[in-house]
């Protein structure tokens, strides 16, 4: 009876803090106090779990992921203030047209989240863009927000090549026990990965487009708001070149998977010296290949960009808001996690019969859920299960890495998870009940299928692992 007891506890406090963000109230007060409210009930002593377990996983996950949260804020800021992020989005559009409207909003979510730019930006960025081609396309503006998060969180947010932070964390806490160093890179599985982004664009595009033309076919239609109009024509001013506009997003990508590859290979082929040394050096970080697409977005978009330092000083805010809230999840997970309750639940999880990965994938996805969050749940999740399924199990860190990343998002994103709260009611100012069907369909569901593919076709092709 006790082990039940402990269990409605652990759940309740996850269901409670789920229950309280959709609320909108804010996870800084909410984690904390559902975290002390699991350690009452658990008979912890709550203070010491506060001031232990719960801020050695906050402070730690800032430690970790500050700079990247900070240079990606700002990098955003940059092409979200010089209006380089809606040109590529406007782009997109005029080229698929308004008889593509939702794939047209699909795709410039993809091209800015896989070029790096923050999550939050892109949805405000792509935003007027989709009410545009929706207005134009009189489909019903429920489907917008499914549209932007299936976009943004999907399969371009996990997949091999990614700047963004939920396929980079694997890389920190994959590595080998000895030397410290990495045992994987951004690219890991590659080819799975590729297969799987496809397939899961290709499911989740079709859904939305059926889903939206059955809404169509039963009467539903674009349902126009007053201040659609500001929005449309805020978007179209004074806005960069399209080839200014990508060429930060291709340095962040070129950065992080092209020119480390050639580098180390030409250090291979022309022997021993300082020159190989220099090139064997250049590292594969995350950070640095942001950093250089802000260096790029501030020279090439300096002239659309009336106050560089004021964009830098609102990114640094907007950034450590960003990994603050992420931290308050993970240390709500951190102090979950001593509990006997996770630990039984982990155990049971870690432990199932058959293939490692699924184990492995069911562990990642079930605390993602809990921490609300893919980077939270990852960065909970990991340090647990790498001396388990790497050093005992032996399984590739390469198929480890991949498996975790697209699992991460998962679960994560059932309601609560805060950037779809932000999305769903300050940008595109819907409801749960209207907007969220169609997100769990093509963010939760979609992911899972991707995630069983992937654990599969690395079991066929165990030398893509």
């Amino acid at each position: 009876m006790l082990d039940v007891y402990l269990m409605l506890v652990l759940f309740g406090s996850l269901a409670l803090l789920m229950t309280l963000v959709i609320r909108g109230k804010s996870i800084f007060v909410v984690g904390p106090l559902c975290a002390l409210l699991a350690a009452v009930l658990s008979g912890e002593d709550p203070v010491a779990r506060l001031n232990g377990a719960y801020m050695n996983g906050f402070s730690d996950y800032i430690r970790r992921f500050y700079l990247f949260f900070v240079l990606g804020a700002v990098f955003g800021k940059l092409m979200e203030e010089s209006g380089a992020a809606i040109t590529v989005a406007n782009r997109m559009g005029k080229t698929l047209g308004t008889e593509r409207a939702c794939l047209a909003v699909v795709l410039a979510c993809a091209l800015l989240t896989y070029g790096g730019v923050s999550l939050f930006v892109v949805g405000f960025s792509v935003y007027p863009l989709a009410v545009h081609l929706f207005r134009l396309a009189n489909l019903p503006r429920r489907y917008i927000p499914a549209a932007i998060a299936f976009g943004s969180i999907t399969f371009t947010m996990t997949s091999a090549g990614s700047p963004e932070i939920q396929n980079l964390i694997p890389i920190q806490f994959l590595v080998d026990k000895v030397t410290k160093e990495p045992l994987t890179d951004a690219r890991a599985g590659w080819q799975v990965s590729l297969i799987v982004a496809v397939l899961m664009f290709g499911a989740g595009q079709l859904y939305l487009d059926r889903a939206i033309r059955l809404a169509t076919r039963l009467g539903e239609k674009f349902e126009p708001r007053d201040n659609d109009h500001a929005v449309e024509e805020a978007a179209a001013m004074n806005l960069p070149g399209f080839v200014a506009s990508i060429s930060p997003l291709a340095t962040t990508l070129l950065a992080l998977n092209v020119v480390p590859t050639v580098c180390h290979a030409i250090a291979e082929r022309i022997g021993d010296s300082i020159f190989q040394r220099i090139l064997k050096a250049y590292p594969e970080d995350g950070t640095l290949a942001i950093f250089l697409g802000v260096t790029v977005a501030v020279i090439v978009l300096r002239k659309r960009l009336n106050n560089i330092w004021g964009c830098f000083g609102d990114g640094f805010i907007n950034g450590l808001l960003a990994v603050g809230a992420t931290s308050a999840v993970v240390g709500f997970g951190a102090a979950m996690k001593d509990l006997r309750a996770f630990k039984m639940v982990i155990a049971w999880v870690t432990h199932l019969p058959g293939d490692p990965l699924i184990s492995a994938a069911l562990a990642v996805a079930v605390i993602s859920a809990i921490a609300g969050s893919a980077s939270g749940g990852q960065g909970i999740a990991l340090p647990i299960i790498k001396p388990i399924y790497i050093d005992d199990l032996g399984v590739g860190p390469r198929a480890l890495h991949r498996v975790v990343a697209i699992s991460s998002g998962t679960l994560d994103s059932l309601p609560a998870n805060g950037y779809l709260v932000m999305l769903i009611r300050n940008i595109c100012g819907e409801t749960h009940a209207r907007a969220y069907p169609p997100i769990f369909v093509t963010t939760v569901l979609v992911p899972l299928a991707g995630t069983a593919l992937a654990i599969l076709l690395f079991n066929l092709f165990p030398q893509w692992g």
